[in-house]
């Protein structure tokens, strides 16, 4: 058996951790460690995205579900989730079984492997495109943007939000972790990935035709206390160790370098930081011909 949820613990937030305690090593490696450790932030982004009854919702590189199980919460829609990773989705899946009633009556989410550079769906047939940190991953930003373009009706919303590691800052620097980070991003960086994608994300739509109508900056500043062990100290180094052999195959560290800074930064000195981090989220609309009638995108 799991362990019991905290009390008041958010029902999503219950299903992934139970998940998580029966599936010690989940498909994915730490990508749903990742999803839980950023719910709060999840939570304060899905206001932000135009909804109404009854749509069919697309959300892209849905990974395990949160965004697509928080919107089917949210409004009575019809949500398909799209990934690539099969093992992450039957996983999703899984987590879906045991959510009950906590999405809307008459809500639906369903969880399919494909694409988002090449979608198996028809043209002008969903109401809204989601993508949720997907666009910092790929190698052709353009050509998702223009597939979200080809399935949104006219009418229609894109939804994107994702990181700026150029808007953000932490002080006091350390040395090890930053050395680390400055890799992970250029070992992201050498399959396409851009960990500065959130300022060009309207560009890349207004370029496919989409009107942009809301552009949001979303900071968040924490001060932390940090040592060997914390949850935050364990949640980075998971997703570094998890780099390991992209940023040591790349020629970006040798492995003995990048274990030293590893150790390092797991077992330095608990100190004082200052962290903050800027997130960005678009909301663009496919125009509609003039004589052509559309639902309100209105909240």
């Amino acid at each position: 058996m799991p362990p019991a949820a905290p009390v008041g613990d958010h029902p999503l937030d219950a299903a992934y951790r139970a998940y998580l305690a029966g599936h010690p090593d989940p498909p994915g490696g730490t990508l749903l460690g990742q999803t839980v450790a950023i719910a709060a932030l999840r939570r304060s982004v899905v206001p932000l995205v135009p909804l109404r009854p009854g749509w069919r919702v697309l959300d892209l590189g849905t990974g395990f579900g949160p965004l697509a199980f928080e919107l089917a919460h949210r409004q009575r829609v019809q949500v398909t989730g799209v990934d690539r990773d099969p093992r992450v989705l039957a996983a999703a899946r899984e987590v879906a079984g045991v959510l009950g009633g906590w999405l809307a009556d008459g809500s639906s989410v369903e969880l399919v492997e494909g694409s988002a550079e090449d979608l198996h769906f028809e043209d002008a047939s969903v109401d809204l495109v989601t993508a949720s940190l997907l666009f910092q991953h790929v190698a052709e930003p353009a050509r998702v943007a223009g597939e979200m373009w080809r399935v949104a009706r006219p009418g229609g919303v894109v939804f994107a939000f994702d990181v700026d590691d150029g808007l953000g800052a932490s002080y006091p620097d350390s040395g090890p972790l930053a050395r680390l980070d400055a890799a992970f991003a250029e070992w992201q960086g050498s399959y396409g990935g851009d960990r500065r994608i959130g300022r060009k994300l309207s560009v890349l739509f207004a370029d496919c035709g989409f009107a942009i109508a809301r552009v949001y900056a979303l900071p968040q500043a924490q001060h932390l206390v940090t040592g060997p062990d914390d949850p935050t100290r364990t949640a980075t180094a998971a997703r570094l160790r998890a780099a390991r052999q992209g940023i040591v195959g790349g020629g970006i560290l040798d492995g003995q370098t990048f274990d030293e800074l590893l150790v390092q930064y797991e077992r330095g000195p608990g100190r004082a930081v200052c962290q903050i981090e800027t997130r960005i989220a678009v909301v663009a609309v496919k125009p509609a011909p003039p004589d052509h009638r559309v639902p309100s995108t209105a909240q």
